[in-house]
């Protein structure tokens, strides 16, 4: 059938070259863009979900540049602390060298004192002057703030990360004794207050405690006044006290409590002689004096056992710590609560947030808290670091030369657990988040990828396949719009 006024076959090869244009046309822009979707109707829920992929990209690459900051933050804390384990080290040999006073001269005691005060000032201008972005970093700002009437019953708590409520309520925090702890216990056999062997005897005793040994002989007759005097000449430097309060026995204690103190008391001599007999040894066991018939007895103390806010604390001596989702304290009993009880008090504020996640919760930003590192603040079971200034109870110039020694290796000690803990933070907290973000980051963007950007190979060879299509209608409708022209040949029949 041939018509003249409409030509079907040509309305088709248009069709056809319009179609494979838009393709050629679309493949161009892919490859000139390098994009498979620019807009929503390339792929309306592609480009729902490259959206949303974008979104955490952002988000994550924002926490990334959080925690690097936050491991700047640390590593600034960390590099103050190193100076001030330095200078502490420097004090260290100053306080050792002043216990030979014998070997020092008046005036060299004063230069050396003169030395520690700049120590301790120099301490204290690094922990009021270290910073970070304008926010102090070693005065105790960090630090979490804590009240209660029951830390009257704490020596000391030390709040290193805790999570407080969403709204930022306090955190109430239990601790609960559940068996208090001991010291190391050993004994002297006392008659009515007087040592006595009934054989007129001079017996010579070994005295070991957790700091040092010594030996002491006592003659038959010997009071329990003269023998405390005696032993408390060396008691500081065994690590043990000297009890008079029994007329049975002298009962020597070690200072602290816990598991790894410990106090030997054994007859080595008995008038020249190797002893290997007398009731001369009391030992304490299982709440009662018992003799021991070596003459030697060794005991060990306890650890107290606690429970804080539920988790079962790990004690050494009257020390505990807890550490269990986010919530990290560190306490230490006195004396006196030292028994079976319940404490209470609470986490009001404070300590420093580090954003490690894309989301917004709370629970999701890791919390430390930075203790002052001040000579007010530092400090052992002795006393305060401030305390061997001029003046102070343990300055070498007039002071308790022992006392400064304790202080300073108490010290030592916590700088040193504070720079492991910073580590441990940076190490195993933001640097992991970190490289966990990365491997999330390059999944994330590989799924984007997939949706939103073009594959050149598919679309050159699209482009090939739509240009060949193309000229082949081309030249249809070339084909097509001749075939009206035959019409004419029946017209000049």
């Amino acid at each position: 059938m041939s018509r003249i006024n409409t030509n079907i076959a040509a309305f088709m090869a248009h069709r056809a070259l319009s179609m494979h244009n838009d393709r050629m046309y679309t493949s161009l822009r892919h490859l000139s863009t390098g994009l498979r979707v620019e807009s929503s109707k390339d792929d309306p829920a592609g480009m729902v979900a490259s959206n949303h992929l974008r979104s955490e990209i952002v988000g994550i690459n924002s926490a990334m540049d959080s925690i690097s900051r936050g491991e700047q933050i640390i590593a600034t804390a960390e590099g103050a602390l190193a100076e001030i384990n330095a200078l502490m080290l420097e004090l260290q040999a100053l306080v050792t060298e002043a216990g030979n006073q014998s070997g020092l001269g008046e005036e060299e005691r004063v230069a050396k004192q003169a030395e520690i005060n700049m120590i301790l000032e120099s301490i204290d201008r690094i922990a009021n002057g270290t910073e970070f972005g304008g926010n102090k970093l070693l005065n105790g700002s960090l630090d979490y703030e804590i009240r209660g009437t029951d830390l009257a019953n704490l020596d000391w708590v030390h709040v290193n990360s805790a999570r407080l409520g969403t709204t930022g309520e306090p955190l109430d925090v239990h601790a609960d004794v559940l068996v208090a702890a001991e010291q190391a216990t050993a004994g002297i056999t006392l008659d009515n207050g007087v040592f006595s062997t009934s054989m007129g005897l001079s017996v010579t005793f070994e005295i070991a405690g957790p700091d040092g040994i010594q030996q002491f002989t006592f003659a038959d007759g010997t009071n329990k006044l003269e023998m405390e005097a005696a032993i408390s000449t060396f008691a500081e430097e065994l690590g043990i006290t000297v009890d008079l309060s029994s007329n049975d026995e002298l009962i020597l204690n070690t200072r602290e409590y816990g598991s790894d103190k410990m106090v030997t008391v054994r007859v080595t001599e008995a008038n020249g002689q190797d002893s290997n007999g007398g009731p001369f040894v009391r030992a304490f066991s299982a709440g009662n004096w018992v003799f021991e018939p070596d003459n030697e007895h060794t005991d060990f103390g306890e650890d107290a056992q606690m429970i804080i806010n539920g988790q079962i604390a790990n004690v050494n001596g009257l020390e505990a710590r807890v550490v269990a989702n986010g919530f990290d304290v560190e306490l230490r009993l006195t004396e006196d609560s030292n028994v079976v009880g319940s404490m209470n008090f609470e986490i009001v504020s404070g300590g420093a947030f580090f954003d490690v996640a894309t989301g917004s919760s709370r629970s999701e930003l890791a919390t430390l808290g930075i203790r002052s590192m001040s000579t007010g603040s530092l400090s052992g079971v002795d006393g305060v670091l401030d305390e061997l200034r001029s003046g102070g109870e343990a300055a070498i110039d007039g002071g308790d030369l022992l006392k400064a020694q304790r202080i300073v290796s108490d010290v030592m000690d916590d700088l040193s657990r504070t720079q492991g803990r910073l580590g441990n933070f940076m190490r195993y907290t933001l640097e992991s988040a970190r490289n966990t973000l990365g491997e999330t980051l390059e999944q994330v963007t590989a799924a984007e990828s997939g949706i939103r950007d073009a594959d050149l190979a598919w679309e050159t060879a699209a482009l090939a396949r739509s240009q060949i299509l193309s000229q082949s209608a081309m030249q249809a409708l070339a084909l097509a719009n001749s075939q009206p022209m035959q019409v004419l040949n029946l017209l000049n029949g």
